[in-house]
């Protein structure tokens, strides 16, 4: 056992909680991490699901290897139960994060649409074909043109009624669907977000099944399609675009479960147009997993690579700076994995109204708070998770530019999380006008949901206008919900308040929001950190195990103050605290990290990620950083030898012997 192998046993000797007894506590129980650890080892034993030199494949070989993986996959699930089938693709999208998208768009975004927006007659028609793979959907939803924008789509549905078929066009070339997982190269249908003409009379955004490829391949008559082309990540997924021209469907293949079209070409319009934007949602909250995922697999590796390496005979983990750097992020990760969780599961709760026609009213009276809600988790949460990611990079040293560290491929996957399923600049103003409507609720004495019921306190959260305690106090859980309160309903309050001068000065409703667009995007903010600190510290209050209980407390308190820290400016502000105070904040970070620092390595071990998921030669569990990543770079193709010696280095030596 060498040097860095005994030093980072050391620190897992020093652990003050039992990190089998975290890992149940992050995975949701014991049963769901043993299941997690059957998967693995299914996988790590597959040699068609494993793939050794993922850092070194060409783009072709990247697309294919995925697939033999989804291949391999749908064999393999035909065969598992439910519980066993979650863990599986935990663990395979833990491990190959193109693989887990190509797989969610068909799995989740397709089949889930024509369960949401379909009749029961029509999702049982596509049921087995969907869950047997016998064919392979996509999610058509953005243009090129009109991403988040979805009241800008151009593609058009006109239904004929002398054929009783849909006739979809692509109307120009900005109205190309464009980013769509699974068209590039392989996907036979499509659900498609197309503006509904009858008559000559646009209707509005409705879904349709579409035929794209044939069984061998071939694109269908007026379908054009491809690959999007070279992208910064996710390799492995074929993302392409999408062109109709004349494309004839049958009515049926319209999803009518809430707006229909007779054979007459008789309209029923959808009860709310929320109900065609409801898949969005749980994708977005989907996106607070891929948050965990990003920053647990990246701090676990910079974090055991920080303990084994020595800067002047002293462990970089012991540097304040490093500290400052990283133990903030294990908070943000044990709190994510906590909020997405909880949240998930709520909504998974109220989807079922939607099943129901006597409870769509009770659905609908839901969508607003969790489409808020959603949209600003992922905005925000991955806002400051693509910032922590970089952090967490720079924290490597020389080799923060080295491909194998596996920091860089992860934050080059990581990236269509801050803009795809809607730009979070978008996303936070949605948030923004949810929350402001909300609070004009508040003034008129009305009901509110119960993400933001605390607003219908505003009168007395604002009469405590100066933060009165100690400077110990904000290491407290409590009084840091309390300033997170109090700065979001302020927000809030000066925000409603300038855009009804603006209004009142003459201004229209789009130039009023643009001129004070800033403000708005950050009203959002405290009120999706004082929701996530408020969910994790509802979870530790539901820990039993005292040790356990005791680093969790240390953690969602660094989180608080962490989150708090970066809204100080706000609050100087607003004269809520002092410079005095600031600095006590900033204190108390740096002292929250020291303490967390102890249990670093146990922490992040308690997400229980192999190496062969990290693949990361510097964040090996045992230590043995510097022998593995020789090792790595060594079998990398190229490694030693010059192929070009000759066509190009001796031509140049010998040159001036011409």
């Amino acid at each position: 056992m060498n040097k860095q192998m005994q030093t980072i046993q050391k620190e897992r000797e020093q652990a003050s909680f039992n990190t089998r007894q975290m890992t149940y506590f992050l995975d949701g129980g014991e049963e769901k991490t043993k299941l997690r650890d059957l998967a693995a080892v299914q996988i790590e034993r597959d040699p068609y699901l494993r793939i050794d030199d993922v850092f070194d494949l060409t783009l072709p070989e990247a697309r294919e290897k995925c697939f033999a993986q989804i291949r391999r996959t749908a064999e393999i699930k035909l065969k598992q139960t439910p519980q066993m089938w979650e863990a599986f693709y935990f663990r395979m999208s833990q491990y190959d994060r193109s693989f887990g998208m190509r797989l969610y768009v068909h799995d989740i975004l397709f089949r889930e649409t024509i369960w949401a927006q379909g009749t029961k007659e029509q999702f049982e028609k596509w049921r087995e074909d969907i869950d047997k793979y016998r064919c392979l959907g996509c999610f058509a939803m953005t243009e090129l043109g009109h991403s988040s924008f979805l009241r800008g789509i151009e593609t058009t549905a006109t239904y004929d009624k002398s054929t009783q078929e849909f006739v979809l066009q692509t109307e120009s070339i900005t109205g190309t669907k464009w980013w769509i997982g699974m068209a590039g190269q392989v996907a036979t249908h499509t659900v498609a977000l197309c503006q509904l003409v009858i008559d000559d009379k646009k209707l509005g955004l409705h879904w349709f099944i579409v035929p794209l490829r044939n069984i061998n391949g071939r694109l269908c008559p007026g379908v054009t399609a491809g690959s999007v082309g070279a992208k910064i990540g996710r390799h492995g997924l074929d993302n392409g675009w999408i062109q109709f021209s004349s494309v004839r469907i049958p009515r049926e293949n319209m999803l009518m479960k809430w707006a229909t079209v007779d054979s007459e070409g008789i309209y029923k319009p959808l009860p709310n147009q929320a109900l065609s934007y409801a898949t969005l949602i749980g994708e977005r909250i989907s996106a607070v997993l891929s948050i965990y995922e990003a920053l647990n697999q990246s701090v676990t590796i910079a974090v055991r690579y920080g303990a084994v390496r020595v800067q002047n005979e002293k462990q970089l983990l012991n540097f304040q700076s490093h500290q400052y750097a990283l133990m903030p992020v294990i908070a943000i990760a044990y709190a994510s994995s906590i909020t997405f969780r909880n949240v998930y599961s709520s909504w998974e709760d109220k989807q079922k109204l939607h099943q129901n026609p006597a409870t769509i009213t009770e659905f609908l009276t839901h969508v607003g708070d969790y489409h808020s809600l959603s949209a600003g988790l992922k905005a925000w949460l991955g806002w400051l998770s693509a910032d922590s990611l970089e952090l967490i990079r720079r924290t490597m040293g020389g080799h923060a530019f080295s491909q194998y560290n596996a920091i860089n491929s992860i934050i080059n996957d990581f990236s269509v999380v801050t803009t795809g399923g809607g730009d979070n600049f978008v996303l936070a103003q949605q948030c923004a006008r949810y929350l402001l409507g909300s609070f004009r609720r508040a003034l008129n004495k009305k009901a509110l949901s119960n993400t933001v019921a605390y607003l219908a306190y505003y009168e007395d959260i604002l009469s405590k206008s100066k933060f009165n305690g100690r400077k110990e106090d904000f290491y407290d859980v409590e009084t840091q919900l309390t300033i997170l309160k109090f700065l979001s309903v302020s927000l809030i309050s000066r925000g409603a308040s300038r855009i009804s001068s603006a209004l009142a000065n003459g201004s229209s409703a789009d130039v009023a929001w643009n001129d004070n667009l800033m403000e708005m995007i950050e009203l959002s903010k405290p009120h999706i950190f004082y929701f996530v600190l408020s969910q994790f510290a509802d979870a530790v209050e539901t820990v039993q195990q005292k040790d356990l209980s005791t680093i969790l407390r240390k953690l969602c308190s660094l989180f608080g103050i962490f989150s708090i820290k970066g809204m100080t400016s706000h609050l100087l502000e607003i004269g809520y605290i002092t410079g005095e105070h600031a600095q006590a904040i900033r204190d108390c970070t740096v002292s929250l990290c020291s303490d967390v620092r102890k249990d670093a390595v146990p922490l992040v071990d308690a997400f229980n990620i192999p190496d062969w998921i990290l693949k990361s030669p510097l964040g090996r569990y045992d230590g043995n950083i510097y022998d593995s990543y020789l090792d790595v770079v060594k079998r990398a193709p190229g490694s030693i030898g010059t192929p070009y010696w000759e066509k190009e280095v001796y031509p140049l030596l010998t040159m001036s012997k011409l």
